[in-house]
């Protein structure tokens, strides 16, 4: 008759069983590590304690940020070249400072940690390593910069929080003054060039006014067809009465004579105008007005071009020179470090668990094996074959 498959209450009780036949093998495999490690996390394991800092990125809304904004689209390239920073660029500045082998070789030597860790190595990377495993720097859910240091001592890590914040403090503002400098001297530079540019577009500018006599083409161009229109009207005026004259008396009379003489007059007034023999008194030639109208313009737009160009250069090299003297806090803190002396490692609770589950695990499995083993006793299983073999090996080393 084939054996049934023992279900999970019965298997779970003949594992309990098996325990509580070598209860205290069992007791002595889970005490001794439990002690062993309450020693150790009690006396022999020295604590660490973590002192932490919330800070914020700096502000976005700086000069640079600005400037660095009206330099889009076309001109993001030249944002780019002079290394203008929005606020994302300045956090991700703090971020390298902070994370920087330079602050962290200032905290080491400051603070004297190669005879605090007790450190006997030669190379000072070793160093600078064990440093960072005690130190680490994360964003928070609200993207505010996280800096935590552990260390025996919480005064210690305190003190070496509160100097990491001032020094990236310094170190920021010394880079943003840097920043500030070569752009105030790249706007330096092309405010000269500008000057030159613009002094030679005026001078252009003025050349082809005073060539030209064209100085405002439609207040000209108004006054030419205003003249033009008063001569056309007079001349027609003349001309019916010369022959309203020459109708009534002939065109040997004295009057004739003299309106001819008008009329002639006239006609040469009109043709010198047309012809731009009248530039002198401020008229202009209808015949050359567009092409002298849009080279007029074309060159006028320029130098509003050149000078616009220049005002904004000049105003922000202004900006650059108020940036590269100003001395303010960039690192607001919200949460400053503080000795807290609540451990964070070892884990006493955390530690004692996991030491008394993973003995019992260990425990039941071995006392289970046992029961296994002689249970087969007798049988010639296989299982007792090979436990035959694995215990004659060692009995034939210490026979030898």
């Amino acid at each position: 008759m084939a054996s049934e498959t023992p279900g999970l209450t019965e298997t779970l009780l003949r594992i309990l069983n098996n325990d509580l036949k070598h209860f205290k093998l069992c007791c002595v495999l889970v005490l001794i590590p439990t002690i062993v490690v309450f020693v150790l996390v009690m006396w022999v394991i020295k604590p660490t304690y973590a002192a932490k800092a919330v800070v914020t990125p700096p502000p976005d809304n700086s000069s640079m940020s600005t400037l660095s904004g009206m330099l889009d689209g076309e001109l993001s390239s030249y944002a780019s070249l002079l290394g203008f920073a929005s606020g994302s660029v300045d956090a991700d500045a703090i971020w390298t400072i902070f994370d920087s082998k330079e602050l962290q070789d200032m905290v080491i030597d400051h603070f004297k940690l190669a005879e605090h860790y007790e450190f006997d190595g030669q190379f000072r990377a070793d160093l600078l390593k064990q440093f960072r495993k005690n130190f680490e720097l994360s964003l928070t859910d609200e993207n505010m910069l996280e800096i935590s240091i552990e260390d025996e001592d919480y005064r210690l890590a305190s003190e070496m929080a509160t100097f990491m914040l001032d020094k990236a403090d310094s170190m920021f503002n010394a880079f943003k003054t840097k920043q500030a400098r070569q752009s105030r001297e790249y706007f330096d530079n092309r405010i000269e060039l500008c000057l030159k540019t613009l002094d030679s577009l005026q001078q252009d500018f003025v050349k082809f006014q005073a060539d030209n006599n064209f100085y405002e083409p439609e207040v000209q161009m108004e006054a030419t067809i205003n003249y033009l229109s008063t001569l056309q009207t007079e001349r027609q005026s003349v001309a019916v009465e010369m022959n309203y004259e020459s109708q009534l008396r002939g065109t040997d009379t004295k009057r004739y004579g003299e309106l001819s003489k008008r009329y002639n007059s006239l006609n040469t007034a009109i043709h010198q105008t047309l012809n731009g023999k009248q530039q002198s008194m401020g008229l202009i030639t209808l015949k050359k007005s567009p092409q002298l109208g849009a080279e007029y313009m074309r060159k006028q737009e320029e130098v509003k071009v050149q000078a616009a160009l220049y005002k904004l250069l000049r105003q922000q090299s202004e900006q650059m020179q108020l940036e590269e003297a100003k001395k303010l806090t960039n690192l607001h803190v919200l949460e400053a470090p503080w000795p807290n002396d609540k451990k964070v490692s070892p884990l006493r609770g955390a530690s004692l668990i996991f030491t008394v589950f993973v003995s019992m695990l260990l425990a039941t499995i071995l006392c289970n094996f046992i029961e296994l083993v002689k249970s087969q006793k007798g049988t010639g299983s296989s299982l007792e074959k090979e436990w035959a073999t694995f215990v004659g090996f060692f009995r034939r080393k210490r026979a030898n």
